[in-house]
This record gives structure tokens, sequence and C-alpha cells, in this order.
């Protein structure tokens, strides 16, 4: 099979937070194998007759996540007999939260011709847009990428949260806002300070962006009145204040 099949990562939602490479393959693409998340404007760079094929998921859309991965799976075999330019196009980065790395080892053992072209993800796009510092001089040195997702009833790294949060370093969650409340009271039962900022971070990149601003104590409170759009990023730190609009 002389088909090149390109992993690539569109970034957070503005076309202009496209690499050069990304940028190109997309334009070059025969087929887009595209995620939910990929804004009109993005799939637009394809030339005109360029195939669009959706496969992605949204919040409670009822899928199978395996089955889901198995058929994108044989669809890329089947486009890659057809000897022309298939584009795997994810939201962020595919290599952070993107099952890109799933991908890769189904190319890996099907002996396809595969590159996997990096994007900025949402996290360290809604950072720099909103000047939130995730590292600064004095005040911490790391930063922790993770999930609100749960194991065994619980929070799967509760422990690691709360170390990370008590040594003044920031977490980023992605797929957390709906657990956030019962996230905000679990940390706080592990003694993390009620006075923890709270930034929750919609659409990030995109022309209706928009920001909120709490703390792990009040924010079940933000949240009754308030319900922000998704995709959202929820960013928790002693530091996280946000030093621009976005």
């Amino acid at each position: 099979m002389s088909s090149l099949i390109s992993i690539v990562g569109a970034g957070p939602g503005d076309p202009e937070l496209l690499t050069l490479k990304a940028y190109q393959r997309i334009q070059e693409a025969d087929y887009l194998l595209h995620d939910a998340l990929i804004s009109d404007e993005i799939l637009n760079l394809a030339k005109p007759e360029a195939r669009r094929i959706y496969v992605g998921k949204i919040y409670q859309d009822g899928q199978d996540q395996t089955e889901r991965q198995e058929w994108i799976n044989q669809l890329i075999i089947e486009l890659a007999g057809k000897g022309q330019k298939i584009v795997r196009l994810k939201s962020g980065d595919p290599m952070i939260f993107g099952r890109g790395a799933e991908e890769i080892r189904f190319c890996i053992e099907n002996n396809l011709d595969y590159e996997v072209i990096p994007g900025v993800t949402s996290a360290l796009g809604a950072a720099s847009l909103y000047g939130i510092p995730l590292t600064e001089r004095g005040k911490n040195s790391m930063v922790l990428f993770g999930t609100g997702h749960y194991c065994d009833g619980d929070f799967c790294d509760l422990e690691t949260f709360v170390s990370v949060l008590k040594s003044g370093s920031p977490i980023i969650f992605f797929m957390g806002l709906n657990k956030l409340v019962k996230l905000s009271e679990r940390l706080m039962d592990r003694s993390v300070s009620p006075e923890v900022k709270v930034q929750i971070l919609s659409k990030v990149s995109q022309p209706d962006t928009v920001a909120f601003e709490s703390t792990l104590g009040k924010v079940a409170l933000l949240l009754e009145t308030e319900k922000p759009p998704m995709p959202a990023l929820v960013i928790i730190g002693r530091n996280v204040e946000r030093l621009n609009n976005g």
C-alpha cells in the first residue's frame, strides 16, 4: 500500500494556530477523517474534491468507543488501498487524550506508511491566550495534565492531584467539567484550600470563547447560575490567574 496516512493535530480551533505542515497536509488530502471538534474554517482549507468523513464523538452521544475506533481503523485500511493521501484530523494534539497512540500502533501492525504531525493542544493554547502562567519562576516548576475520569468510584489520580496542588503547581483537566463540583469537594476533603483558583475556559481560540473564574470553595455556586459551553478546559491551581481576556 502506497498511501500516506497523516495523523494531524488541528489545534484548539483557530485555523491560524495550525502548523505549516498541518496546513499543507490538509490542502493535499484526498480524504479527511475528522473529529467532531474540527471547525468548518479548517475543513474548508481542503481542496474542493477532497472527501470529508466524520469519525468523531461528542459527549454522551451513545457511541461505543471501542467499536468506533475499530470502524476508524478499518476505514483507514480501506482507504489506504486506494493509493491516495489520507489525513486523520484530530483536535488539539494527537498524543494528548487524542487516541493517537492507538492509531499509530494500528498503522505499524498493518505496515501502513504514516506520519504524526503535532498540534497545539487546547491546554497550552488556553494558557497562552488567556495569559495563565503554567510555570513561573519562584512559584512552581511543573504542570499536570489530567482528566476527570473515575476509577472504582473515585477520581483515578486523586492523591496525585492533591499532592500537585499542595505543591503550588497547577492541573489542567480535560473532560472534567461535568465532574468539577464533585472533584472540588474531594480535593477539599483532602485539605486542599478552598481558596485555590479555578479557571473554566470554553471553546478556546474560537470566536465565541468564554471564560469563568472561581475557587474550589465557590465553583459549585458558580455552576448553579452559569453553564459553560463544551468543549471546556478546567485549570486549577494557587497561581492560575488570567493576565488577559483571551
